[in-house]
């Protein structure tokens, strides 16, 4: 009997420091950061909770981003929360400075935020963003945009950056943020922007960059792959980097399997491998060691001390490319 009270105690006391109901919250779906000269502005897309459905964009200003982001808690009806968040925008003024470092570390310190949430840069007003983000399917946004980004990495025009998978890369990768715009007054996820060893965002790679670099990484095994000279459609698609042990040079093979193509064998391995060359320039212009060339680096290194010694972010962009690419039809 004694024992049944202590269990009946516990439960009760546990349930007393239960979180607040969903009604006394306003679960953001989207969060956006920006920063125009000293001042701070966050924007958040949130359910109105009224009949009928529907969203509204709420925003705060602040001399920080605690401010900014304060206020915007003090915008909202109820308490705000990021537990349910979806996608994490920056501005693009924002994300090519080194406040975007500063922003991803501190809002990735709240206890409340959603780590598998899209991290994500707009080259578009953010309240003009803000009011783009409708359900393009069904009613609720949250699965809209979970299905919208599960179909563009799916066709490889966006590769996967979420908040918690930035945190893990550390020294080791950089990451390439999903590109976010408004074309025609809808939403548009395709593109990305390398962001370098020093926290900041390059130039724009386009959907069909990405899909070569996407292939170059192993993650866009089959599907349409446009090039600069043609479409292949892959069956089935391979991806092996090697760094030399000098640290000097680094080589890719690639294999592609294909059901169709509008170039003949040989002119395809050639374009695949002129395509992808460029986008790695691209990359080492930026910076940007989106492959994860350093996870290999860190293991030529004896002890992590040497690791640090090698000055990977200088030494990074010099490294010069080799891509080969073997072709098979499977008809």
């Amino acid at each position: 009997m004694k024992r049944l009270l202590i269990l009946l105690l516990c439960a009760f006391l546990c349930t007393s420091c239960t979180a607040l109901p969903a009604e006394e919250r306003a679960f953001a779906v989207v969060l956006g950061v920006s920063r125009s000269g000293e001042k701070w502005t966050a924007h958040a897309r949130i359910p109105t909770y009224q009949t009928g459905g529907g969203y509204a964009t709420i925003s705060g200003d602040g001399d920080s981003l605690a401010a900014a982001m304060a206020a915007l808690d003090a915008a909202s009806p109820v308490h705000l929360h990021l537990g349910q968040l979806r996608m994490l925008i920056f501005s693009d003024a924002l994300a090519q400075t080194a406040d975007l470092n500063t922003a991803l570390n501190e809002l990735s310190a709240r206890h409340d935020l959603r780590l598998q949430t899209a991290v994500a840069v707009t080259d578009v007003p953010m309240q003009t963003l803000m009011d783009a983000m409708k359900p393009a399917t069904g009613s609720r946004l949250s699965k809209s945009i979970d299905i919208m980004l599960e179909t563009r990495m799916a066709q490889g025009v966006t590769l996967q950056a979420d908040l918690a998978d930035i945190l893990r890369m550390g020294e080791r990768q950089s990451p390439v943020l999903m590109a976010v715009t408004v074309k025609d007054k809808e939403l548009s996820i395709e593109g990305g922007y390398p962001v370098s060893q020093q926290g900041m965002t390059g130039e724009l790679l386009s959907p069909e960059e990405i899909q070569l670099l996407s292939l170059l990484m192993g993650e866009m095994t089959s599907g349409t792959l446009t090039i600069p000279d043609g479409t292949v459609r892959l069956m089935d698609a391979g991806s092996r980097l090697a760094l030399d042990s000098s640290l000097g040079t680094s080589s890719c093979q690639l294999t592609l399997r294909y059901t169709s193509s509008s170039l003949t064998e040989e002119a395809l391995e050639h374009s695949v491998a002129m395509a992808a060359l460029a986008v790695l320039n691209k990359l080492a212009a930026a910076n940007c060691d989106a492959l994860g060339l350093g996870r290999q680096a860190i293991m030529y290194a004896d002890d992590m001390p040497a690791w640090h010694e090698i000055d990977w972010p200088t030494l990074y962009p010099q490294i010069e490319w080799t891509v080969s690419v073997g072709a098979q039809s499977a008809a």
